[in-house]
Parts: structure tokens; sequence; C-alpha cells
């Protein structure tokens, strides 16, 4: 029934009727009626199909916006604090806050201000820097910053409904109701963009102004060319670049799909030439699509953005810079990826194997449909506006992969806009399934089965998509693929976490503990944890300042802040872990009752070594090392002394030497129990410089006399060797891969894993040992690789017995790793290490056949570990190999 004068009438013939318009030559209100039902009855179902969407986005995104804090989120709370003030200031070239240049953001979280928080502005007459000291003002001005930034985030959650419910209605006129529904149903329970469009950071709206872009300009070339259409997409352009600079993407996107749209245009009429693809009219059909899209997109990036008012040219070039230096420059700290640690670019296949982690199995399922359906040529999908379609987002996602692929810095997040692109492509796939099903027909009590079936699959895909997501609410962004293996697999390729976690970290010690008297030492402290912590917190770089310390996740992945700070927490148990969705997120240690860490060293009872952090993982050419050490003053100090620190190779070659006053200061000048933190230890690796392993020594002397004071371990007052080895380092692409592979490996007391053993011929080139004949008195020189599975934290020896015909041991090689370079309690996870080793035959070695086993031992005690393979303990000795002595 359709609604006439606001009362329902008796059908749209009557309305008709009843009408005073006019109808078209030839026709009768009878031929007329059902077309006005149609459209209306097609109104209505878009208006409740967009409704239905605004829903889908808001219900899992709008609900515990204060339950936790990712890290850079407290970064956009004082931007858009400095944003707020800028504005209502009149100093507009305050509106440049970051290069990113995130003003959509800044948006959000000056209308959080505005709500929770209005008279900051008058209160607040300076812009703000990060830090505990911002996070302090606002509570000593009776505000909680958890509250102003749950604001800011409704408003990010608002946008993204707004944006993707308009979407959808671009969508619908490109491929029709019910797939633009599932579509959209499909990105609005994306777990991945849910969990991103919760909080104050670009990311969300980035990926989803891109989409609304797009589609609003595939609306325009392929659905009616309308002007209106058009200038939309440029406005939706210029919000995308203002949200996040990769939106840039736009422009070769939006070149790409206008030739398209040409080439279609062209080809579509009978007789065509190639000549008309450069004719005069289709040059000016793109100039004119271009110049108007372009346009728009100028004018509103200018309008929605004061800092371009005053200072266009210094605006523009700081976001071109800042995007260059993200671009070519990498991370600033280490990434875990696929089992490693990368100190650069973590290469091409970051980004395919973090999407395959990051999507779903409806996803997967739907993109094999759509496959099928273009091979088995569906009906749906070779509807040329839905072909098109199609082809533009998957060319987009492409291209977009292929586009953050070329920067040097990766984060799984920063693939975001791709996932709407390939969810939409998914769900033609799953609707050209579903209206096969729907028009399969069968006799059998003239059933139909097809039809139910159809909606059933459809139900069921939405359904599945909605259950993964929401399993994992509030935090959406533990969830990973299961076809991948899930959150049990993830650990061993993802990075985990960015803060979610440390919230119920500190809820846990805001009562185990009394926060008025306890001092918690946190990673990610400055929101993530703060915020909800009642007590003092500080960095994790006070471990010994503080009563608790909370380690992160990915602490342990990324071996920061050093492998040895990680090794000693080994040597703890947690008082608590949080954990989420099967991954323990969090670990609590309570530090009062416990000895300090091994790496604390105490010179001359005088100068204490209490922290340090350095670069984990391999650094190549180029690459800046940095190192900061935190010393205090525990005694007295008469002289002035200087510190040494090296940086040796193997052949004890000297590769970064520094020495000299800590930070240029007198130590007998320092202050009691003063914290001195010394971050000048920086260089960039040299070109050219060797791949290998590197040994970071430390000591201190009288540059009057040259003697060294002596170092003792400040834990048990152990006598340690001078200079102390503080770390080591990798450099390039070390060690190399074994060549003769053990396999299976072989596993040592559960902390080391023999992958491989080799002999080194006079060239140094790597081969099988078995098999080989050698004379008596001949040397072999062997090689092993190791690969740590867990913390070492003893001291152990390797021995290689050579065992002669007669079984007994007729030479042997026993010495520590890498000849006690690096004992083997400063290795880390997943370390790998080449360990060589000289065997020498006897000059009357008897002819006959020899075998070389191999084991680890612990010299104090002389116990050797066992060894496992397959999960089975072996014995205590491997035989690696067997050769013959003529």
């Amino acid at each position: 029934m359709l609604r006439s004068g606001g009362k329902w009438g008796d059908s749209g013939l009557e309305n008709i009727k009843r009408s005073t318009v006019a109808l078209p030559a030839g026709a009768s209100p009878e031929t007329v009626a059902p077309a006005v039902i149609t459209r209306r009855r097609v109104a209505w179902h878009t208006l409740l199909a967009a409704a239905v969407i605004a829903l889908a986005v808001w219900l899992p995104r709008g609900f515990a916006l204060d339950r936790f804090v990712t890290v850079d989120e407290t970064r956009w709370l004082v931007r858009s604090a400095n944003y707020y003030l800028a504005l209502t200031s009149g100093n507009l070239a305050d509106t440049y806050q970051h290069g990113h240049p995130g003003v959509i953001i800044m948006y959000a979280g000056m209308a959080g201000y505005f709500l929770q928080f209005p008279d900051y502005v008058r209160l607040v007459d300076s812009q703000q820097v990060w830090g505990n000291p911002f996070m302090d003002m606002l509570e000593g001005m009776g505000q909680n910053p958890m509250d102003i930034l749950a604001a800011g985030r409704a408003f990010v959650v608002l946008f993204n409904v707004i944006a993707l419910t308009l979407a959808f209605l671009y969508a619908r006129r490109l491929v029709g109701l019910w797939p633009a529904l599932i579509a959209f149903l499909l990105i609005a329970l994306d777990p991945f963009h849910v969990a991103l469009s919760r909080f104050l950071h670009p990311d969300s709206l980035l990926a989803t102004f891109m989409l609304l872009a797009t589609l609003a300009f595939m609306a325009y070339l392929f659905a009616g060319r309308r002007t209106g259409d058009l200038v939309a997409a440029g406005a939706y352009t210029a919000i995308a670049w203002l949200t996040k600079t990769p939106a840039i993407f736009l422009i070769p996107l939006v070149g790409l799909l206008t030739l398209i749209e040409l080439g279609v245009h062209v080809t579509s009429h009978p007789g065509w030439r190639w000549n008309e693809l450069f004719s005069r009219a289709a040059l000016w059909r793109l100039l004119r699509t271009w110049l108007i899209w372009g346009s728009v997109a100028a004018l509103v990036y200018v309008a929605l953005w004061p800092a371009m008012w005053v200072a266009p040219g210094y605006t523009l070039g700081q976001v071109f810079s800042i995007s260059g230096a993200y671009a070519t420059e990498g991370h600033t700290s280490s990434v875990f990826f696929n089992g490693r640690i990368y100190n650069g670019d973590p290469g091409f296949w970051f980004y395919p194997i973090n999407y395959l982690w990051r999507t779903t199995p409806v996803v997967m399922v739907g993109l094999l449909l759509l496959a099928g359906a273009f091979v088995w040529r569906s009906s749906f999908a070779r509807r040329r506006v839905v072909l098109l379609t199609v082809v533009g987002f998957i060319a987009s996602a492409f291209f977009f992969n292929l586009f953050m692929t070329l920067g040097a810095k990766k984060f799984d997040r920063y693939l975001l806009p791709v996932f709407p692109s390939l969810d939409f492509a998914a769900a033609v796939g799953w609707s050209a399934a579903i209206g096969a099903l729907a028009t399969w027909r069968t006799t059998w009590r003239a059933f139909p089965w097809g039809r139910y079936g159809a909606i059933a699959l459809a139900v069921a895909a939405v359904g599945v998509q909605a259950a993964l997501s929401l399993n994992t609410y509030p935090y959406y962004l533990s969830y990973y693929n299961p076809v991948m293996g899930g959150a049990s697999k993830a650990e061993e390729v993802m990075l985990i976490g960015w803060g979610e976690g440390l919230d119920e970290a500190a809820r846990y010690l805001n009562q185990a503990a009394d926060p008025a008297t306890t001092s918690v030492a946190s990673w990610y402290e400055r929101g993530p944890f703060s915020f909800f912590y009642e007590g003092t917190s500080s960095s994790n770089r006070y471990l010994w300042e503080s009563d608790y310390a909370v380690v992160y996740n990915h602490q342990w992945q990324r071996e920061l802040p050093n492998r040895r700070t990680m090794a000693y927490f080994d040597t703890l148990t947690p008082v608590h872990t949080v954990t989420i969705d099967g991954i323990d997120y969090v670990q609590i240690y309570d530090l009062q009752e416990v000895p300090l860490g091994d790496y604390t060293v105490s010179w001359g009872d005088a100068i204490d070594l209490m922290y340090y952090d350095t670069i984990p993982g391999n650094l190549y050419p180029g690459h800046l090392f940095e190192m900061t050490i935190y010393f205090n003053k525990s005694g007295p100090l008469d002289l002035d002394y200087k510190v040494k620190v090296q940086i040796l190779d193997q052949a004890g070659h000297t590769f970064m030497l520094k020495e000299g006053k800590p930070l240029g200061l007198n130590t007998s000048q320092w202050t009691d129990g003063h914290i001195l933190r010394d971050d000048t230890y920086q260089m960039e690796v040299p070109e050219g410089t060797p791949p290998g392993l590197y040994r970071i020594e430390i000591s201190f002397y009288d540059p009057a006399t040259f003697d060294h004071l002596p170092a003792v371990q400040v834990n048990n007052g152990r006598l340690l060797n001078d200079p102390y080895v503080l770390d080591y380092l990798v450099i390039g692409d070390w060690p190399p891969a074994p060549q003769v592979r053990i396999d299976p490996p072989v596993i040592l007391g559960d902390l080391v894993r023999l992958e491989g053993a080799e002999m080194l011929d006079a060239s140094g080139k790597e081969q099988a040992l078995t098999g080989k004949s050698f004379a008596p008195g001949e040397r072999i020189d062997l090689r092993l690789h190791w690969q740590t599975q867990n913390f070492i934290h003893n001291d152990y020896t390797t021995f290689v017995h050579v065992l002669g015909p007669d079984g007994a041991v007729i030479t042997q090689s026993d010495q520590q790793p890498l000849n006690g370079f690096v004992p083997t309690s400063y290795w880390s996870q997943r370390q790998e290490m080449a360990d060589d080793y000289a065997i020498q035959l006897p000059t009357d070695a008897p002819a006959g056949e020899y075998k070389v086993l191999v084991g680890w031992y612990d010299l104090e005690t002389l116990t050797r570990l066992p060894i496992s393979q397959k999960g089975e303990v072996i014995g205590d000795a491997y035989p690696i190999a067997t050769f013959t002595v003529r």
C-alpha cells in the first residue's frame, strides 16, 4: 500500500487517478501505476537498507569506548586540544599539527573537547606537547582524559556511520540493492575495520573516506555521469586527503578508472576505431572529469584546513616532507614479522601475509566465489556496471598494496583501505552464488528450495562475519583469521598488541595493591596504562625504582628494551597474566622481593649500570645504531673517571669506539642517587661493514693511570671480566643459512635447536661431512648451526667428540659456542648462530669409520643437556656425521 496525503490510500492506481499531475502522452493511470509503485517501493527498501547499514556500523563500534587506549591516541588527544585552541584563538597556522595531516581526526577530537571540556580554550592559552605533564594538567583541572578521548572516539564512530551509509547508497546504484546490502554488512562487521574505527586515530577514516570517494566516482563514471556525483567525489577525496596522506593514491586510481570508462565507452559502439580513443571528444571527456574532480578536491582541502589559508606553502611542505620520511626512513623501533625482528623494511610479503591474517574466512570464500562467477560466466557478474565496479575495487586493492609496499615503514593497519575494497568484491561473489541458488528450481512438492536456500546462504555469510567480529568484543584487535591458525599461531607471525590489555593490568593492580603507596613501571605507560591506574606509574626504564613491572606481549617478540632485560623477566614468575582470546597480552611482576637483573653492574662500588636499551635484530649498512645507558652514583667518586664503550667483531677488530666523560660530565660531580641517562651512543653502520656477530663492551678507567675500576654483578657481588660484555648485535645477513640441514632438527634441553652441521673446505665453502675420507693428522673444519628456542640462563659448553672404529674418543673439541665470544646466557629467543670448530685427527689414527657426536653441557656440573628429536629424547649426544680415515 502507498501513502496518500498522509494516509494510507487504496492503491497506487487510485493515487494516480486522483492526482492532478499531467501524464506522459499516450500514458494512462493503469500503465503508469506499476512503475510509480515500484519506484516508491525501491525508495522505501533503500531507506530501510540504509538504516540497517547505519545500525550495523554503529552497534559493534558504539559501546565500551572508554575500555582501553592505544598508544598513539594520546598524541591525537593533545593535537586535538591544540587544534581547538588554534581555531578559537585565531592562530590558524597552529591548525597544522602533523604531516599526516589528521585534520578530520582532530575535528573529531575537538568535538570531544567541546562536548566534555568546552572551557579548555578558556583555561589554556598555549600549544601543548605530548607527555604526562599534559595529562596531569587535564586532571588538575578536574578532567578525566579518558572521558575526553571516549567522546572524541564517539565522533569517529559517527563519521564512519555517516560515510559508510552514504557509500552504500552509491553502491546500490552500481550493483543493486541486495548485493550492496551484503557488501556493506560485510564491511560493517569486518573485525579489523571495527577494531580501528573505535579509535581517535586516522586509519579507519582514511579507509572509509577512500571507499566513499571511490564509490561516488564510480557512480559518476558507470551509473549516469551525473555532475553531482563527480562534485561529491571530489569533496570526499579532499576529506580523505585531510585524514591521512596515503589517500593521495586516489589520484592515480581516479586516472585509471577514467581511462577504463573511456575505453568501455568508445569500444561499446559498433564499428569503433582505435583512433577514437585519442580524439578531441575523448580527450575532453577525460579532461572535464579530471578538472572538475581535482578543482573541487583542492577547494574543499583548503576550505576545511585553516592552516592552508594562512601558510599554504609551509603546510604542504611539511605534509610532503613527513610523508617522504615515512616512506624512506622506515621504523624508528624494531618490528616483529614472520618470526624475525626487522629494523627497516620488513619486505614485499609483509602486507599480503598481514592481509591473510586479518581478513575473515567469509571474505576469502567470497573472493573464491567471485572467481568462480567469472569463470562460469554468472549472469550477475557479467553485468557491465557490476563488472566495472568489481574490476575497479580489485585494481584499487592490488595497486594500493603495491603503493604501500614501496614505503619502508609498515604496519598492518596501514593496509586497512584494502579491506573494504576486497570485502565489497567478496560480497559480489556471494551475491552471484546467492543469485544462482535463488533461480534453482525443483518440482518436489513445488517447494522453492532455491529461494529459501539463497536466503539461508546470505544470512549465514553475514552471520559468520558478525560472529567472528563480535566474539572479540571489545578487544577487536585480538582477532586473527582462523584459517591461518587464529590467535594460537598469530604470535609466531604477527606483531601483537597496540595497548589493549594494559587497562586490565591497571585494574588488577588497583585491586591487588595499594595505588597510593605502590609504583609501577609499565610498557606504553602514557595512556594505555596511566589512564586506568590510580597510583604512580612510569616508563619501564625505571624498573629498579618500581614495586611492579608490567610487561607487554610484543616486548618478548621485539626484545625491547633489550634481550637481557627480557631474559631477566623470563626467570621470574608473574603474579598476574592478562589473556585476551587465548593470547597472553600482559604479565605483571612483583619486583619487591626479587634480585636485580644480572645486567646490573657496579664499578668500584660507586657507578652502577641500572638499565640500558638498544636495538635488537639485524642491522644493515646505513642503519643507525643507538644505545642509551642509565648510570647511578651509589658511592663516593673522588676522581673523574672515563667510560669506554666499544663494539668488536670476533677477530677483535674495533667497529665502534666511544670514550670520555659520560654525557661530558665529571664523575666526581655526580649527585648521590642521581640517575644519569647517557644517550650519546649513536653511530650509522658504515657501508661495507662485514656481516657478522659483534660484541658490546663497557669499562671505566682513571685517565691519569689507566687503571680500570673493577666490575661486579650487583645482585651477587661476583667479580666480572674487564671489560664487561654488555650485549651483542648482528650486522647484515648473518649467519649464513645451513647448507647441510639436520632433518628433523634436534633440540637440546628445550633451549636450542641444532639445525645443520657441515664441513668447510679450504675455500670456506660448506659441504657435507658424511661420506668424506681423510688421512691421519688432517684437520676438519666443522660448522654447527644453532637456533635458540627459549632464553638460556646458563653459559653452556659444546662438545664435539670423534669416536674411532672401536667406539673410543680419539679426539675432541670442547669450548663455549663461538669460543665464548658471546656466552649462551646472552643469546635471545629465535637467535640463529653459526659456530665453527676445528677437529685435529691424530697422526696415528687407524683406518676405519669414524663418528662425530655433538652436545652441550654445564661446565660447573658437567651435566649434559638431553637431546630430543620428533618429541622423543634420544640421548645426550647426537651423531652429526660419519667419515672414514684412510
